[in-house]
C-alpha cells in the first residue's frame, strides 16, 4: 500500500513537469533528474532488502547514500527556471524511507534536513520569500506526517516480527509440553502397572499358591484317605472364590464404576463395602454434602482414598479407619483417618521407596488440591486433601 502511494507520488509530480516544461529550454534537464530519481526510486524495495539485517562496515553505507543522491537530485529540481515548488514533493517518499530505514530518531533528523533543504530551495520563489516560507512549512509538515506513518508501520513491523518468533517459541513449548506430558502418562502408567503387579503378589498370587497346595493334597489324599478329598475341595473351592472377589476388586480398582455418573459419594460407599469383604476393613463413611465435583477431580480423589486405604491395610496393623468427605466448605476437603500403630512422617518420607506417599501428593497437586499428612508412632494417621482456592476466594 505505501509504495503504492509514493509511486503516485512521484507519477503526479513527473506528469505536471512534463506539462508546464513541455516547451521550456530545461525540459530535458528536469526529465533527466526526474528519470534518475524514479529508477532510485524503483530500486529502493531491493537497496533495503539489501541493507537490512546486514548491516555490516561495507553495506551500512547503501542506503544513507541513497538518500543523499535522491535528496540532491530533489534539490537540484526545486532550483531549475522556471521554479516550481512541486518538486519539493519528492522530498515525502524519501522521508518515509528515511524512518522506515533508520528509526524514529534518527529517521526524524533526516526529515529536519529534508526541510532545511526545501525552505533554502523554496524562498527563491517567484512569488516572494513569504510565499516560499509557507511553502516550505507545508511541504515540510506533510514529510514529518508521513514520518509519522512510517514510525507506526516500522512499530507494528517490530510487534509482528516479535509475535512470529514468540507464536514460534510457543509452539516449541507446545512440543516440549506434549512430549512432558506423554512421560508423565508413561510414568503414571508404569508406577499403576507396578502397584498392580504388587498387589498381584499380595494378595491373587498368594491366593493361587495356596490353590496349588490344595490340589496337591488332594492328590496324595486321593489314593490314600479318599474320605479327606472333600474338605480339600471346599477348601479349594473358597480359595478360588477368594481368588475371584480379589481380581474383581483389582480390576474395579484400574476403572472405577462409572464415579462420574454414580457421583465420589456413592462410590466411596461402595469401595467401602468391597473393602470390608476383601480385608476386613470397617469404614465409617461421613459424607456432609453430596454435591458433585468434576469427573477428573472424582476419580482423583477416589484413588487417593484406595492408595491410602491399601496402607492402611498393609501398614497400619488396625481394621479401622473413617473417610470425611465434605465438598459444602471451602474450601472442601477429604479426610482418611486410622487409630494404628501411625509412624514418623519426617523419617519416612526422607527414605526413598515410597511411592505411595509420593503418589497421592503429586495427584492432588495434579487436581489442584492440597495433601498432608498427619502421623505419630502410637497415634494414628491422618490424611487430609484440601481443595486449593483461587486468591481472595474465602
Amino acid at each position: 500500500m505505501r509504495i503504492a502511494g509514493v509511486y503516485l507520488i512521484y507519477t503526479a509530480v513527473l506528469l505536471r513537469a512534463l506539462v508546464i516544461f513541455a516547451d521550456e529550454p530545461r525540459r530535458n534537464l528536469v526529465i533527466l533528474y526526474l528519470a534518475m530519481y524514479g529508477l532510485l526510486l524503483l530500486a529502493e524495495p531491493w537497496i533495503n532488502k539489501a541493507t537490512v539485517g546486514q548491516r555490516t562496515a561495507n553495506r551500512a553505507w547503501i542506503m544513507p547514500i541513497y538518500l543523499v543522491v535522491q535528496s540532491a537530485l530533489a534539490t537540484g529540481l526545486l532550483f531549475i527556471q522556471p521554479f516550481e515548488d512541486f518538486f519539493a514533493l519528492l522530498f515525502v517518499p524519501l522521508s518515509l524511507h528515511a524512518v522506515l530505514y533508520f528509526g524514529s530518531r534518527s529517521g526524524f533528523l533526516w526529515i529536519a534536513l529534508f526541510a532545511l533543504l526545501m525552505t533554502g530551495g523554496l524562498l527563491g520563489d517567484e512569488q516572494g520569500r513569504l510565499f516560499g516560507l509557507a511553502m516550505a512549512f507545508l511541504y515540510s509538515s506533510l514529510c514529518f506526517l508521513f514520518g509519522g506513518y512510517a514510525h507506526q508501520v516500522h512499530q507494528a513491523e517490530e510487534a509482528r516480527h516479535k509475535n512470529q518468533q514468540m507464536l514460534g517459541e510457543l509452539q516449541v513449548a507446545h512440543r516440549q509440553l506434549q512430549e512432558y506430558a506423554i512421560q508423565v502418562e508413561d510414568l503414571a502408567t508404569e508406577q499403576e502397572r507396578n502397584r498392580l503387579a504388587r498387589d498381584l503378589h499380595d494378595s491373587v498370587t498368594q491366593t493361587v499358591f495356596s490353590m496349588n497346595l490344595t490340589v496337591q493334597s488332594a492328590h496324595l489324599l486321593l489314593d490314600k484317605e479318599p474320605g479327606r478329598v472333600s474338605g480339600q475341595l471346599e477348601r479349594l473351592e473358597e480359595l478360588a472364590t477368594s481368588a475371584m472377589r480379589e481380581i474383581q476388586a483389582l480390576v474395579s480398582q484400574l476403572r472405577p464404576r462409572s464415579i462420574a455418573d454414580e457421583g465420589l459419594p456413592a462410590a466411596l460407599r461402595r469401595l467401602a463395602a468391597e473393602r470390608q469383604a476383601r480385608d476386613g476393613l470397617e469404614l465409617i463413611l461421613d459424607v456432609r454434602d453430596e454435591t458433585g465435583l468434576p469427573e477428573p477431580e472424582a476419580v482423583g480423589l477416589y484413588r487417593i482414598v484406595q492408595e491410602a486405604l491399601n496402607n492402611v491395610a498393609k501398614h497400619a496393623e488396625t481394621r479401622q479407619a473413617t473417610i470425611r468427605l465434605d465438598l459444602s466448605e471451602k474450601p472442601a476437603y477429604l479426610e482418611i483417618e486410622d487409630h494404628g500403630q501411625g509412624f514418623d512422617t519426617q523419617a519416612v518420607m526422607s527414605k526413598r521407596g515410597h511411592l505411595g506417599l509420593t503418589g497421592m501428593s503429586e495427584r492432588a497437586r495434579e487436581l489442584g488440591w492440597h495433601l498432608s499428612i498427619e502421623s505419630h508412632p502410637g497415634q494414628g494417621t491422618r490424611i487430609r486433601v484440601e481443595q486449593s482456592l483461587p486468591d481472595g476466594e474465602t
